[in-house]
């Protein structure tokens, strides 16, 4: 670390020496003493850190010197400050500024302190330096370190597990197994590639095609089922869930998986308590269909023991075979992944000999060997370090990995103890951090600051050091983690001077024992997890006495916390502070005290409720990120933002400006801005507000961009000066105009704002690169097709159009073809998607891209385009079909039937017609889940298409009882206020026992959960009775059902039965003396109006005194979450929407 310090310091030392600052101030010859000291010693710190591990006076003369080094460089990041601060007191240059602003006198008292304090650094650097000789330390050459050039996919290298694969699959398919949910453990020591297994398991094709669905949750050391069943929710949903009682998650993760073969992979256990395992394990298991199957990664033995099925074997893993090791050693040492040359070969298989058929071992080492370029550097890193190993050979080898790491990735590694084990790393994040550190630096002048850090990451991760990486939806690197032995790699390296402190150790007691040195201390971070924030009032007193620091990070915060008046007793202690980050910390006003901090490079204030930001912010000259994202009571930014000169990152997305201060477009570093609001007084030039020609100069913006309070742009001329097309990088355009005009304007008015509008959108023209485009509350009739404005952005994914009610027509999608998402709402005016000239004949393929078209609050629009469906062109990969208040469309695009979800809410009859002449089925149709609001007849070729359908929920609606017997494939039926229940004399009428002799027919095979949701229902349909899968039962609001059918005795495979507000029924199943416990008492798992009465067939018994207030209780706990179930809310947001969009868009 001292080595990477030392090069840092020169590097600060060689920028300041050229610099005419030093020598108007008469510092330039200190300067140069300093750096020949520092150099001096800098040539032995890669022998005296080699020695340290063997030493501990070489640790304690290290940990001396690195005292130093951080002293210097915050000793020259002042005068470095003092240089910035004093240029822009005036923008004719540096040396007139002074001359004007400052007396002679002033600058010889500055140059004279400054000056003293480089000598008595040099002084005690001196010292160091003679103390260095009693250890004889060796000049060791730098090894020339170049970075490799990766493309933006790192490619996955996986050998060997085959057989492991193969064999756990069959496990998995089997249907042998008495257990209703199998378990099955891969047990074996860390590095051995057991999570890199259960992914290839995870993603087979056979496992995809048997479960319905699948989750994949990363456990590590915490195992607590409330933290599990909503790790799970967010994986099978892919969104994120709020922090509910465990009570209402269950509710949530019963809905979720009910009666579906489930895969549920639990990645690094580490659990010993069996209790634990066996209240969760009921909490999967109660819901989850027969045959679903549970995957369990863990290195101990007796966790594998605990948890295996009866009827099965804990699945031990072993080393790769040595021609498995030599071919992933091969494929990571060698360029191109072939070996060559005789010695080469030798070498290798020696280094692969000592691996022990460890993977990650063989990475690592692999790794370290692909930037050696001869064959003495091959022989040095098997002389040195492989030949002699003994103990732990993984550990040794990962830290030899370290140890063949340039300096400056040496660094940025070991700064990841920050984060806890198993914690998704954000990449960008981290790039932001290292960069605010001082751990990437440009090469050259025409250098970009974050694209040198991701080359630093990709080289991590081509060694190893990172994994499990995640990318977005155009290939960037999104998240990553960490293995956890490389997460103890550098819990070694980073050593007192980095700390993670969680929930469990941030206490007084701790704090206070000795065990932290808090003067050591230099970088802080605090994961509260699912604790409470309470504990945030110890922060200020801890920070009090960490006066060196320069990372304070809270992290995975869930709760918001309170933090009034905590910055008023840490900022003047932290003045060395690098990087701040209060993600969801509630500080509502940030004082002035923060201007002191004037090092600082990174300020995160993300979903903050802060009200006002100090004026003082902006004399924080060397900030480089400021994280405003989600502060939704900030409405104003500093004045003289222009200030921040060195500000690369500005996120304000989802805050509530309602204006930029001017200036922000002279800062040139700028690379993301999210967010622009003009306003009315930045356009009539009375305000210190900017306006749109501040972007002019902003070219280099990248990412997204949202600019709003378009309708107070005055002309054409105004909008040009946002120069859009000259913004290569940007890659989400946002272009918002006033809703308020919608309510308030004339038609006059009207007629004149859609002119002016669509003049301004013109002006506004992005650059071809963009992928993403929204346009809302635009007035134009039509969007610009002049000069190709809309034609050559032929790389959108996606188009979304919200609330454009003048929008008679789109311009052509024909050039679209890599287009993935269209949105259209409230497009009042439409009449068609396309015109007929636009759309190609029946027999192209019109959109391959397209996967998801949603169009909701159209109420003009007929159609597709003029041409009858059977003619329409061909949309080939639609998957997500959605269709809400459109009550005139009836001309359709022609689709294949390989949906996984259509929702059509309030559409006619004709376009239920329409829409099943469009379907095209291919040899292997899917149609998944279909949502039915508030329509009638299904068209029998629609219902045709249905035979695959597993998911089908229907509200408000009347269909034919008929349909039920064409569903061979449904496994979840959730019914609300519909009048089609009662089948029975349908179904009964030929299939009468005693007349006919034959049994009634199953109408549902493959029903395995059935939801009523009805105020009517007096009694359930016998037809369920015969639904010999069913294994949950929900009965919902149904007051007018005063009890249960004795058939219902006959279902043997029922596993759950929920009932829910309905009055009479609920009370005679509430207890075993109620009337109708003798009909359910064989249901393992039995909820009454939020109450478990029965669980896992084990009866809890209900003290009726005190029923009233449990229930009471738990209602109000749910009610103030405002969600019982994710179908509830889904519903309640539609109701919502309707009634908003009804009143802006509808007749």
């Amino acid at each position: 670390m001292a080595a990477a310090l030392g090069e840092l310091v020169l590097k600060k030392l060689g920028s300041l020496a050229a610099d005419q600052a030093s020598l108007l101030w008469g510092l330039k010859s200190e300067i140069q003493r300093l750096e020949s000291t520092v150099s001096s010693i800098q040539a032995v710190l890669l022998d005296a850190e080699e020695q340290s591990s063997k030493s501990h006076q070489v640790q304690l003369w290290l940990r001396g010197l690195e005292e130093a080094l951080y002293d210097a460089e915050d000793l020259l990041d002042d005068f470095s400050t003092e240089v910035l601060q004093r240029k822009q007191m005036d923008g004719n240059g540096f040396v007139n500024e002074v001359c004007r602003f400052f007396s002679p006198s002033n600058q010889v008292a500055y140059g004279l302190k400054i000056a003293n304090q480089i000598k008595a650094i040099r002084s005690k650097l001196d010292e160091i330096d003679q103390n260095r000789k009693q250890f004889n330390f060796q000049t060791c050459p730098v090894a020339s370190q170049h970075e490799r050039q990766t493309e933006s996919t790192i490619p996955e290298i996986v050998v060997g597990r085959e057989e492991d694969k193969q064999e756990i699959i069959s496990m998995l398919l089997s249907p042998s197994y008495k257990e209703k949910v199998a378990v099955v453990p891969i047990v074996g020591m860390g590095g051995l590639g057991k999570t890199t297994l259960a992914q290839l398991i995870y993603n087979d094709d056979k496992i995809k095609s048997r479960f319905d669905c699948r989750s994949w949750v990363c456990v590590s050391e915490t195992f607590e089922p409330k933290v599990l069943v909503k790790s799970i929710l967010e994986s099978m949903t892919k969104k994120k869930v709020e922090d509910l009682p465990l009570n209402v998650l269950k509710d949530l993760l019963h809905e979720e998986i009910n009666n579906k073969l489930v895969l549920l992979v639990l990645d690094d256990v580490w659990n010993e308590d069996r209790e634990k395992w066996i209240r969760f394990k009921g909490l999967f298991t109660s819901a989850a269909a027969e045959g679903s199957r549970m995957v369990i990664t863990t290195r101990l033995r007796i966790v594998a023991e605990m948890i295996a099925t009866e009827t099965i074997v804990p699945h031990e893993l072993k080393g790769l075979s040595e021609p498995e090791s030599w071919s992933l050693f091969e494929k990571m040492a060698f360029k191109g992944g072939v070996a060559s040359g005789r010695r080469y070969v030798e070498l290798g298989k020696e280094v692969v000999m000592k691996c022990r058929g460890v993977p990650l071992a063989l990475r690592s080492m692999g790794g370290v060997l692909f930037f050696k370029d001869t064959e003495s550097e091959w022989e040095t890193v098997r002389d040195r370090h492989l030949l002699s190993l003994e103990g732990d050979i993984l550990a040794t080898t990962l830290k030899l990995s370290y140890d063949n790491l340039p300096s400056h990735l040496k660094r940025c590694f070991a700064y990841c103890k920050l984060f806890p084990k198993d914690h998704e790393i954000e990449v960008k994040m981290l790039i932001q951090l290292w960069m605010a550190q001082g751990y990437v630096t440009k090469s050259n002048q025409s250098s970009v600051l974050e694209e040198v850090g991701m080359e630093h990451f990709k080289n991590l991760l081509w060694r190893s050091f990172f994994q499990e990486v995640t990318k977005d939806a155009y290939g960037n690197m999104k998240s990553c983690k960490m293995h956890d032995l490389m997460h103890d790699l550098a819990v070694s390296i980073a050593g007192e001077e980095t700390i993670c402190l969680n929930a469990s150790n941030l206490t007084n007691s701790l704090l206070s024992s000795g065990n932290i040195n808090l003067e050591r201390i230099r970088h802080l971070s605090i994961d509260f997890g699912e604790r409470s924030f309470d504990e945030l009032w110890q922060v200020p007193t801890l920070l009090a006495k960490a006066t060196r620091l320069r990372t304070f990070l809270i992290i995975n915060v869930i709760y918001k916390a309170k933090f009034e008046g905590g910055c008023e007793k840490i900022f003047p202690k932290m003045i060395r502070l690098r990087v701040l980050g209060l993600r969801k910390v509630t500080t509502r006003i940030l004082t002035s005290t923060v201007h002191e901090l004037k090092h600082l490079r990174y300020l995160d204030f993300s979903e903050n409720e802060m009200e006002v930001l100090s004026n003082e912010i902006s004399r924080l000259v060397n900030l480089q990120v400021f994280n405003l994202r989600g502060c939704v009571y900030l409405s104003l930014l500093p004045t003289k933002i222009e200030k921040l000169h060195n500000l690369i990152y500005l996120d304000l997305d989802d805050s509530s400006l309602t204006g930029v201060p001017a200036g922000i477009g002279n800062l040139s570093f700028l690379r993301e801005l999210t967010k622009f609001v003009v306003t009315e007084a930045a356009a009539d030039g009375t305000s210190p507000a900017a306006g749109l020609g501040e972007l002019k100069k902003l070219n280099n913006l990248s990412g997204e961009l949202t600019i709003k309070g378009l309708e107070w742009v005055k002309d054409k001329s105004e909008a040009e000066t946002a120069n859009l097309n000259e913004k290569s990088r940007l890659r989400r355009l946002q272009l918002w105009w006033g809703d308020a005009r919608i309510f308030k304007a004339s038609d006059d008015d009207m007629a004149r704002r859609s002119d002016l509008d669509w003049s301004v959108l013109e002006a506004l023209q992005p650059h071809s690169n963009l992928k993403e485009i929204r346009l809302s509350f635009y007035c134009g009739t039509s969007i610009p097709t002049r000069n190709c404005w809309f034609s050559s952005l032929r790389n959108l994914v996606q188009i979304k159009l919200y609330g454009c009610r003048k929008l008679r027509s789109l311009p052509n999608l024909v050039p679209f073809v890599s287009l993935e998402e269209l949105e259209l709402q409230g497009l009042c005016s439409l009449e068609y998607v396309q015109s007929e000239t636009m759309t190609p004949n029946n027999d192209l393929e019109f959109l391959p891209s397209l996967k998801c078209l949603a169009i909701t609050f159209c109420r003009n629009l007929v159609g597709w385009s003029p041409k009858n469906t059977e003619d329409s062109p061909l949309l080939p990969r639609v998957s997500t079909l959605e269709i809400t208040y459109c009550p005139k469309i009836v001309l359709l695009p022609r689709f294949r039937v390989n949906f996984e979800r259509v929702e059509l809410t309030a559409v006619s009859s004709d376009l239920l017609s329409a829409f099943g002449a469009s379907l095209i089925s291919p040899p292997r149709s899917r149609f998944h889940w279909l949502c039915l609001e508030s329509v009638n007849e299904l068209p029998q070729r629609l219902v045709a298409q249905l035979t695959s359908l597993k998911r089908l929920r229907i509200y408000h609606t009347t269909l034919s009882p008929s349909i039920l017997r064409q569903l061979p494939s449904l496994q979840e039926f959730h019914i609300r206020d519909c009048k089609f229940l009662e089948l029975d004399d349908y179904y009964y009428d030929d299939c009468d026992d005693d007349h006919n002799n034959m049994a009634p027919p199953c109408v549902l095979p493959s029903l395995r959960c059935l939801i009523v949701d009805r105020d009517e229902l007096v009694t359930l349909p016998k037809w369920v009775q015969h639904s010999s899968n069913l294994q949950q039962l929900e009965i919902i609001r149904c007051d007018e059902l005063k009890c249960l059918p004795s058939w219902l005795t006959k279902l043997t495979a029922l596993k759950s039965l929920n009932v829910r507000r309905c009055g009479i029924l609920s009370g005679r199943c509430r207890s075993n003396t109620a009337e109708d416990w003798p009909i359910v008492s064989h249901i393992p798992n039995i909820e009454v109006d939020f109450i478990v009465v029965q669980q896992n067939g084990c009866y809890l018994g209900i003290d009726e005194e005190l029923h009233q207030q449990q229930q009471h209780q738990q209602e109000e706990e749910a009610s103030s979450h405002t969600l019982i179930s994710s179908s509830l809310l889904q519903n309640c947001f539609a109701s919502m929407t309707c009634n908003l969009f009804q009143r802006c868009f509808l007749p």
